[in-house]
């Protein structure tokens, strides 16, 4: 099996294939992509999809992920 992780800005800048359109975030699940850190998956050799994980940035006190990514956004990422 092979896991794979992508942060969002990898994955929109670069155009990068993930197994969930980036779309059905916003579009589907109402999140909006600010909250969103990152996405993992891992696949079977034989390519099925085992399991995917959408990583969300949590909200500061106030309850804005918005203002926070904003701030340190870059710094996280590179955490991962």
């Amino acid at each position: 099996m092979k896991t794979e992780l992508r942060t969002m800005d990898e994955i929109i800048e670069r155009r990068l294939e993930v197994p969930l359109d980036v779309a059905v975030i916003p579009n589907h699940m109402g999140i909006n992509l600010c909250s969103v850190e990152a996405m993992s998956w891992t696949r079977r050799d034989d390519g099925q999809l085992v399991s995917l994980t959408i990583h969300f940035i949590p909200s500061d006190e106030s309850g804005d992920a918005r203002d926070r990514s904003r701030r340190g956004r870059r710094g996280r990422r590179q955490q991962l």
